[in-house]
């Protein structure tokens, strides 16, 4: 029985991979030539810790892969203290990370479209089919890529993501809709040519 859930979670997990979409628009500042960061930082600025853990984790987890040094802020700035901006920037070079890669989410929800309902009259019955409401996530994120030494933008951008499958549970739709966008993030990043791979 524990394999057939295992299973079932896995085939969910793919369908929702593969049943969002998410269009990155970005630009790169024109000081950024021949600029290459060697250690990124992510800091998702987004008020749910859920939501910064899903999308730091992922952002890290997915540029590791490409051969990208990275770290995520929770593992430097514990949710549980207060940093001053010295502070961070002091932890952040005692890290050596030279730039930091910032999320922040602009809005995020649900849109809920009705289906209509259809009504066929047959010669000795009537059918009626449709009706109820669909339910999708999406979610738009700005992100920004930032020199630790000069603290000027040198990427920046805008991602929208949609998800095309109704529904299931509202928690679950969201957290993957994010992993999937985070993973798009990523690789956006690693397009820019900004940073180093150790490949």
């Amino acid at each position: 029985m524990k394999i057939v859930k295992s299973i079932i979670l896995v085939m969910s997990i793919l369908i929702a991979f593969n049943c969002t979409h998410t269009r990155v628009v970005s630009f790169t500042d024109p000081n950024a030539m021949n600029k290459l960061y060697h250690k990124i930082g992510v800091i998702s600025n987004v008020e749910k810790l859920s939501d910064r853990l899903i999308i730091e984790n992922k952002i890290v987890e997915t540029l590791n892969d490409e051969g990208v040094s990275t770290i995520s802020s929770l593992s430097v700035f514990p949710p549980t203290r207060d940093f001053t901006i010295d502070q961070e920037n002091e932890i952040l070079i005692k890290n050596g990370i030279d730039a930091i890669l910032v999320i922040q989410i602009t809005d995020a929800g649900f849109s809920i479209s009705s289906e209509p309902i259809r009504v066929q009259t047959g010669s000795s019955n009537t059918t009626i089919s449709g009706g109820g409401t669909a339910r999708k996530a999406y979610g738009q994120l700005k992100i920004s890529l930032v020199d630790i030494v000069t603290d000027q933008t040198m990427w920046v951008g805008d991602a929208d993501t949609r998800a095309f499958f109704d529904t299931i549970n509202p928690d679950w739709d969201m957290t993957y809709l994010l992993k999937a966008s985070s993973k798009k993030i990523a690789k956006e990043l690693v397009n820019t040519g900004l940073i180093n791979l150790n490949k």
